[in-house]
């Protein structure tokens, strides 16, 4: 099934930015890292959000956990397991249902790891899963078949994408594939995409492939959205127009990206545009920056400025942050200092990470 949707201008209105503060210590890392991206949680139940590091892209290198002092200050590390990897994305999960958050990691032509969380945020390797040759580059977690227990979905760019379905034990033997084994899949969310309570799949393709969706339980069939030869390079989904449904927002190379509206009925048709073509953008995140009750967007860019756009009734303004000139391929929203409001975690590939305080409501 395939959906015809046209394209819109987005127009800008005068909102009011966001507060933004980069301090000086609020770094992860150092600028020889190639940083892929980031995750949170809180890893050692202490009552913050502490950061998981994903490191090497296709170059061995260590994995990091940053432990939050409280504050927002990221002063003790750790790395996470005995050995480097090629690893481009870390989610985090209670894979083993024992109340914490372990951690899954995706590797570039390595198997993928998991690692068990102790209570007190100390992580031991459990196994491996995937397959040596699979190009890796993101992972979602979700109760993919609603049996209480979380599942893993592989994105594989240019080889077949999986689904692991875990056997209650937080073993993941079961080995499903779906969708075509030559989409050059970059990213994926899991989402109930069309009400019907099941999850969805909806993938971001690369190389100029039409990006799809694949819908829950079965993932036999699928619809395409987008203009059918994006560059997309990640997608997020949230209700960007305040109608109670799941949109979908595509960040692309080449081209402006796409807030792309759901019909109501898990359609996709009417898109708006966003950015510049030159923006040359490879990471997204979504979340109320303002506290004004709607979602507002960050991208994170390749050589140039990161962007924030404040929505105003499902209209944008576009603001800049950040001097970073080298690669954003990761872009992290969280409460980082407990002040309730969200926080930027920009992952930098050569160069350092850095954390941008949300000063907005002091």
């Amino acid at each position: 099934m395939k959906y015809f949707w046209g394209v819109f201008l987005l127009c800008y209105v005068d909102a009011q930015p966001v507060s933004l503060e980069k301090h000086p210590y609020a770094t992860l890392g150092v600028d020889t890292y190639l940083t892929a991206s980031t995750s949170i949680g809180d890893l050692d139940q202490d009552g913050d959000m502490d950061i998981v590091v994903a490191n090497g892209r296709h170059w061995s290198q260590f994995n990091q956990i940053f432990l939050n002092d409280g504050k927002g200050f990221f002063r003790r590390s750790k790395l996470l397991g005995a050995e480097a990897t090629t690893s481009y994305m870390t989610a985090t999960a209670d894979i083993d249902n024992d109340g914490d958050l372990d951690i899954v990691v995706a590797n570039d032509r390595i198997k993928n790891q998991i690692f068990i969380n102790d209570g007190k945020g100390q992580f031991s390797f459990r196994n491996y899963f995937g397959r040596q040759e699979s190009i890796t580059r993101g992972i979602c977690v979700a109760d993919v078949n609603n049996d209480g227990y979380v599942d893993i979905i592989e994105a594989n760019r240019s080889s077949q994408n999986y689904i692991y379905y875990n056997n209650s034990k937080g073993a993941f033997i079961n080995e499903t594939p779906f969708g075509d084994e030559k989409e050059a899949t970059i990213s994926l969310v899991a989402r109930d995409i069309n009400f019907d309570g099941k999850i969805d799949l909806i993938l971001a393709n690369r190389n100029k492939q039409p990006n799809r969706i694949y819908y829950g339980p079965s993932f036999s069939s699928s619809s395409e959205f987008g203009s059918g030869n994006d560059e997309t390079r990640q997608v997020a989904i949230g209700d960007m127009d305040g109608d109670g449904d799941p949109d979908i927002v595509a960040v692309n190379i080449g081209e402006k990206n796409k807030i792309i509206y759901n019909d109501g009925r898990g359609n996709f048709i009417k898109s708006v545009s966003f950015g510049s073509s030159s923006d040359r953008s490879m990471s997204i995140a979504l979340g109320d920056l303002d506290g004004d009750g709607d979602l507002d967007i960050v991208t994170g860019n390749s050589g140039s400025k990161n962007h924030y756009y404040i929505n105003n009734d499902s209209k944008f303004r576009l603001n800049h942050f950040s001097e970073n000139d080298k690669i954003t391929y990761g872009i992290t929203l969280g409460d980082l200092n407990n002040d309730g409001t969200l926080d930027i975690i920009e992952s930098n590939s050569g160069d350092v990470n850095k954390i941008f305080f949300n000063k907005t409501q002091e």
